[in-house]
C-alpha cells in the first residue's frame, strides 16, 4: 500500500491507547470536559483588591445578559428553530426544513439532515449508558466497493460511503456490525420459472465472514460455527509470492478493541466481506471525547455522514423502485433491464405465471433503501 499511497497524505503510526494515555497526562479533567471553575466574588475581590461591591457591580455591568435582545429569552438547545427569530439564517433554516415533508422524494440529493452529527447532542441517556469518562473517539470513513479493472472509467472517483464515530473501548466488530453494504442484501438464484417463491435469505445470512486488514494484521470475524478465515489465501499468497518479506498476521476482531489498535491517519486499510466485496476504509480523525459528543454509548458507532443513493426506477413505469432485473430479456430493449414487481410479472408472465419470453429474473435489492435510514 505504500507505494500507491502518499506519506505526506497520512500522519506517522499512532497507539490508540498510547495517544489516550499521553491526553490524560497532558490535559486537565477540565479541559476534556469543559467544566470551569465559578469563583466566587470573594476571591475576585481580593485578586482585584478591590471591595465585593464593586465585583458584584462589574458583574452584572459585563454580564452576557446585557448583551442580549428582547427577543432572545428563548430556548437555544430547543429541537425545532423557534418562529419570530430576528436571524435571517435561523428563519432560512426554519424555512428549509418546513418544506422538507413537500419534497418530491424521487430526488435525492437533499433529503439527508445537515444537522445529523448532532442529532443527539442534547440525548440524556440513562446512567447504565453513559460513555465512559476518559475515552478516544475516532472518525472512520468507509468508501463504496470498488471493482478492480485493468483501466479506470472516465470520472470514476473513491466516494465514502459511510463515516462512523467509534468509542476507543468498542471493539472492532461493533464497526464491523455498523457497516452496511448492499452485497449483505443481495438474494442469490435466478428465478424467472418462480418469481413468487423467492426466499428471504440475503446474502448476509449466508456468507458471515468478514476481516479487516490494518498494519499487517488480519482481524478476522470468527464469531460463527460457519464462519471461515477469508485472509488465509492473501497471507499463502504472500508467504509464495513474497518470501523474506515480512509475513501478516491474524487475530479474532471480537477480541481486539480499537484502543489495541496502531493507527495511521487518513492511510488506506482495507474491509472485505462476502468474499470479495471490499472497502477501503480510513481513520479521519483520533480525539478525546468531549462534552460536545453524544453521550448515549448505545448509538455508537455513530453514523455521522452517508453518502445518498438515487432509486433505480422502473423502466416501465418510471414511478416505482425496482424489485426485479433480467438479463438477456426478448421483452426488453436493455439487458440489464429493471422492473418493479407489478410490471415485471404483467409484461413477462401469463394470468397462471407461465413464461411469455426467454429471460433471466434475479431480485434486485435497490441501494435507495439505505437513503431511509436516514431521512
Amino acid at each position: 500500500m505504500e507505494e500507491v499511497a502518499s506519506s505526506e497524505t497520512f500522519s506517522p503510526q499512532i497507539h490508540v491507547q498510547g495517544f489516550v494515555d499521553e491526553a490524560i497526562k497532558t490535559l486537565d479533567v477540565s479541559d476534556l470536559y469543559s467544566k470551569r471553575e465559578i469563583l466566587k466574588s470573594v476571591t475576585y475581590a481580593e485578586a482585584m483588591n478591590v471591595s465585593i461591591e464593586t465585583v458584584d457591580e462589574l458583574k452584572s455591568v459585563c454580564s452576557t445578559q446585557t448583551l442580549k435582545c428582547s427577543l432572545e429569552d428563548i430556548d437555544r438547545d430547543a429541537a425545532e428553530v423557534p418562529t419570530g427569530t430576528e436571524l435571517v439564517t435561523l428563519g432560512l433554516r426554519k424555512r428549509y426544513l418546513d418544506s422538507k415533508p413537500n419534497i418530491n422524494k424521487n430526488c435525492k440529493f437533499t433529503v439527508l439532515s445537515w444537522n445529523q452529527e448532532h442529532a443527539y447532542h442534547n440525548v440524556k441517556p440513562p446512567p447504565e449508558r453513559e460513555v465512559k469518562p476518559q475515552c478516544a473517539v475516532l472518525q472512520v470513513a468507509v468508501f463504496h466497493p470498488t471493482k478492480r479493472t485493468m483501466r479506470r472509467r472516465p470520472g470514476s472517483r473513491m466516494r465514502v460511503a459511510q463515516e462512523y464515530r467509534v468509542l476507543g473501548y468498542q471493539k472492532l466488530t461493533d464497526l464491523r456490525d455498523a457497516i452496511t453494504c448492499i452485497a449483505d442484501h443481495a438474494i442469490a438464484g435466478e428465478y424467472s420459472e418462480r418469481p413468487c417463491n423467492v426466499p428471504d435469505i440475503r446474502a448476509k445470512d449466508i456468507y458471515k465472514s468478514a476481516y479487516f486488514f490494518i498494519e499487517n494484521v488480519f482481524y478476522n470475524d470468527l464469531r460463527f460455527e460457519d464462519s471461515r478465515d477469508l485472509s488465509r489465501e492473501v497471507r499463502e499468497w504472500k508467504q509464495n509470492k513474497h518470501e523474506g518479506k515480512g509475513s501478516y498476521t491474524t487475530k479474532n476482531m471480537e477480541d481486539v478493541k480499537f484502543n489495541d489498535l496502531h493507527i495511521r491517519l487518513g492511510y488506506p486499510y482495507l474491509y472485505c466481506h462476502q468474499g470479495n466485496c471490499e472497502h477501503l476504509i480510513i481513520f479521519k480523525d483520533l480525539r478525546m471525547f468531549h462534552t460536545d459528543d453524544c453521550r448515549d454509548e448505545g448509538l455508537y458507532p455513530l453514523m455521522v455522514d452517508r453518502y445518498r443513493f438515487r432509486r433505480q426506477m422502473c423502466r416501465v413505469c418510471s414511478t416505482f423502485t425496482a424489485k426485479w432485473v433480467t438479463y438477456d430479456d426478448q421483452l426488453a430493449e436493455e439487458s440489464p433491464c429493471f422492473f418493479c414487481d407489478l410490471c415485471f410479472k404483467a409484461l413477462h408472465y401469463s394470468k397462471d405465471l407461465t413464461k411469455l419470453a426467454e429471460f433471466e429474473a434475479y431480485p434486485y435489492v435497490d441501494m435507495g433503501i439505505f437513503n431511509l435510514a436516514t431521512a
